[in-house]
């Protein structure tokens, strides 16, 4: 039982150190626009793209990063459908 405690323990306590540590910066704006461009149309694609003008429009850096994560997170699964959907056209 104490065996899975302590592990259990631990990862709570750094998870929310885990999600601070994924914190993209604004630099990176520039190169999440080039990405996105890239992708296929569809949904994911389109959230990517909407998060994107909102990093644009943020104010502050904190709410830039938090959207780029957004671009990042709609990104990936748009990533993963192209990829779904190369594998079904095979």
């Amino acid at each position: 039982m104490r065996a899975l405690i302590v592990p259990t323990l631990l990862l709570i306590l750094l998870l929310p150190r885990v999600a601070v540590a994924r914190a993209i910066p604004c630099s990176d704006l520039p190169m999440a626009e080039q990405f996105v461009q890239k992708l296929r149309p569809g949904p994911s694609t389109t959230q990517a793209q909407r998060h994107l003008e909102l990093a644009k429009q943020a104010t502050s850096d904190r709410r830039c990063s938090a959207e780029l994560r957004q671009v990042d997170k709609y990104a990936k699964r748009s990533v993963a459908a192209d990829k779904r959907a190369a594998h079904k056209r095979r």
